[in-house]
């Protein structure tokens, strides 16, 4: 497998929608929400500001899955300095390995959502118009209880040291307003910014929406585990993966993050629908049913149509 394809797959994992659900801000737009019955133990890779809602998603489908971040006091780090840490990630066949606290992981913060007042800068940054309208078809923006979960922008940094990834989430935190820190960021690591939105409608089915500015060093030859359809001119890939889930424990901050310092609590199918136009990639999250392709496909279709008539 190669790096892009290693970074597609692990972009993938952090976008069910259990990393869908929680800052009201993947784990940022956490399932945690809508599956109370599975609790903190779904959300993915990401920093929870204050337990709120924390998007993930992924760019090439591009992101990147995101890292918890673990703050130590500098006493007990001067007590443990001899004890190296490790963690527990999926590796190019989706096997869960132990690697070392110098392991490169993807980290990201979000999400903040989008404002009348802040959506024309927000553009700006991410690089092209936000189009994702409350009404899509049969679908709607997901609610939970009252609350409708509007969509929101997500930033992440690839490359990133494990031990490092507290340092780093701080710096992103700023860097999604402050342009300063986002040219600092970038100049060390892959910045990538992205907004995403959940869909649901009264039968049943609840599908992620990301948009990121398209990579062009995504894979473009189709994997054995994916398919292709022509919707509306475009081309579609649907492929089937593997999603990680890990429990999220609170930091001396109030924040939940990704215990990746444990092994995963579940590792499960998942399938995504990913295709690019006019210079933007999109990444469904479908979920784990197969049986739900089919109504992404037409969720598909209808956005298409919205995409072509803008």
């Amino acid at each position: 497998m190669n790096k892009n394809n290693k970074l597609d797959s692990l972009i993938k994992s952090a976008m069910d929608d259990s990393a869908n659900d929680i800052k009201a801000s993947r784990d940022i737009f956490n399932d945690a929400w809508n599956k109370k019955e599975q609790g903190v133990t779904n959300m993915n890779y990401f920093k929870i500001k204050n337990i709120k809602r924390a998007a993930l998603i992924t760019a090439c489908c591009a992101a990147f899955s995101i890292v918890g971040v673990f703050t130590i006091s500098p006493e007990v780090r001067a007590a443990t300095q001899e004890v190296f840490r490790t963690i527990f990630i999926p590796d190019e066949s989706g096997n869960i390995v132990e690697r070392s606290e110098d392991e490169k992981v993807p980290v990201a913060f979000g999400v903040v959502p989008i404002t009348d007042e802040n959506k024309e800068d927000m553009e700006r940054r991410i690089g092209f118009k936000i189009n994702l309208p409350e009404k899509i078809g049969n679908y709607s923006y997901e609610k939970i209880e009252d609350y409708v979960m509007e969509p929101g922008v997500t930033i992440m940094a690839d490359g990133v040291k494990y031990k490092d990834s507290g340092e780093v989430s701080n710096k992103l935190e700023k860097a999604i307003d402050d342009e300063k820190t986002f040219d600092e960021l970038s100049k060390e690591y892959k910045i990538t910014m992205m907004t995403s939105s959940t869909y649901a409608d009264n039968q049943g089915h609840k599908f992620q929406l990301t948009l990121f500015k398209y990579n062009e060093n995504c894979p473009k030859q189709l994997e054995d585990d994916e398919k292709e359809i022509n919707i509306n001119d475009i081309k579609c890939r649907i492929s089937q993966g593997t999603n990680v889930k890990y429990n999220v424990k609170e930091n001396s901050d109030g924040e939940g993050v990704t215990d990746l310092e444990n092994k995963p609590t579940a590792v499960d199918e998942r399938y995504d629908m990913e295709w690019n136009y006019d210079g933007v990639s999109y990444c469904l999250y479908i979920g784990n049913d197969s049986s739900h392709v089919d109504a992404a496909i037409q969720f598909a279709e209808d956005y298409i149509k919205i995409l072509k008539q803008s």
